[in-house]
């Protein structure tokens, strides 16, 4: 029999997808591509917003016109919040962020019955991470090592902590034996990864984050260590100086979410930090790593931003230097606060906002990448096509060179033409 799957979101889904297509690989499920027909096709949502809502719905119509026969299980953030939506649209086994490690047993039940699985539970009351597990990645270089689940900081604008829970972290003996699993494997670069990643610990004794990284290290053979992304309010001291004590083991890239660069609008957002907090650790972080790459989240168009405010923030990235910039507009939430704050903008307003912190974002990220040129830097390779490789270095500059290289090999590259997105490199 077949299974497909479609991860939309962020690493933490892609992560939970795989885990869940393992299950069916060692029953000896064949896994196709999810514009193919299959048996099962698997969905892990998003709903971080209105237009993840949409990419959602339409992979699920997709898949249950694909295969009018097949089993179309979903999960995730959308169908946490949306269940009933996702019943209307045809789904046959409804989970939402729990019971995942039940999800493979409910595709076979329905297979086999022919009959359709509900649960949703309210995650307020969540409290334990939920254990599944990673065996192997298929046509994978990188492989995403899920640290917890959940997060407390209810920013005004946000819903995934309605969706995820509180901060719930998985036991480190877990993740550890799982890293020492893939890089047995010949894993060459891993990326931790969480809903809230710096949160790891939070909700345990004695043992955080850098407790954890510090066991990481201990794994024989760990090849680069790649952190998804980190609170500002999380970079402490002592993380620093790990980092800085084990450079070769950690990928130069900080991904650190900024989302707005005005106090005011900062505040409003409940972010837990001002405009000044944020340069400080910046500017601590490139004493230790002069170049590194530091990239982040930008959100434009939230209610009430001024065309000062947006200003404002538009020169305080600038003035940071980001070597790039997710940018995206504010989406009216259900759950959430900042759906009922005054002076929602228009859409036109937030497309213009989004191009100009686009423009923005192109300046900056060429010339990072511009102070590279002539320089030899290692690349991960992850595809090859008729003898162009494709890679990313460890500051996540993303290079095309000719070779004959093959995915997952690490390959010195002097970057000939920098560029973005692509730079061009040669061996």
């Amino acid at each position: 029999m077949k299974v497909s799957y479609c991860s939309l979101g962020c690493k933490v889904n892609e992560y939970e997808a795989v885990a869940i297509i393992n299950q069916f690989l060692d029953s000896g499920f064949k896994l196709v591509n999810f514009d193919e027909e299959a048996d099962v096709y698997i969905i892990n949502t998003c709903t971080v917003t209105a237009n993840s809502d949409a990419k959602s719905r339409k992979m699920i119509r997709q898949a249950t016109r694909r295969n009018p026969d097949a089993v179309v299980a979903v999960m995730g953030c959308f169908s946490q919040l949306h269940p009933d939506d996702v019943k209307e649209i045809g789904a046959d086994v409804v989970i939402g962020t729990s019971h995942r490690h039940h999800l493979f047993n409910l595709c076979l039940e329905a297979l086999d019955k022919k009959d359709k699985h509900f649960y949703i539970d309210d995650m307020k009351t969540a409290r334990v991470y939920e254990e599944i597990k990673i065996d192997r990645y298929l046509n994978h270089t990188r492989g995403f090592i899920k640290i917890e689940d959940g997060c407390d900081n209810f920013c005004s604008y946000c819903e995934i902590p309605y969706a995820r829970g509180r901060v719930r972290s998985r036991k480190a003996d877990d993740i550890i034996s799982e890293i020492e699993k893939l890089t047995a494997q010949g894993m060459k670069e891993l990326v931790l990864s969480g809903i809230n990643t710096g949160a790891y610990g939070q909700d345990l004794e004695g043992f955080g984050f850098v407790d954890l990284l510090a066991e990481i290290l201990k794994v024989k053979g760990l090849g680069r260590i790649r952190i998804s992304s980190i609170e500002v309010t999380q970079l402490s001291t002592d993380l620093l100086k790990l980092i800085k004590a084990n450079r070769d083991h950690f990928c130069n890239h900080f991904h650190i979410p900024l989302q707005n660069g005005n106090d005011e609008i900062l505040k409003l957002m409940n972010r837990k930090y001002d405009t000044e907090f944020f340069s400080k650790k910046i500017k601590e972080i490139r004493k230790i790593f002069p170049d590194a790459n530091i990239t982040t989240d930008y959100m434009v168009g939230f209610p009430g931003e001024t065309t000062e405010q947006f200003q404002n923030g538009l020169e305080f990235a600038r003035k940071v230097g980001f070597g790039e910039m997710h940018v995206f507009p504010y989406s009216p939430r259900p759950h959430t606060r900042a759906k009922d704050f005054p002076n929602q903008l228009d859409g036109i307003t937030k497309r213009f906002r989004v191009n100009e912190m686009l423009n923005l974002n192109r300046e900056m990220a060429l010339a990072y990448r511009q102070q590279f040129e002539k320089k030899r830097l290692e690349v991960l390779v992850e595809k090859n096509e008729n003898g162009i490789a494709f890679g990313h270095t460890s500051n996540y500059l993303q290079v095309s060179f000719p070779s004959q290289a093959n995915n997952n090999e690490l390959v010195y590259v002097t970057i000939e033409k920098a560029d973005y997105p692509v730079s061009l490199g040669k061996e």
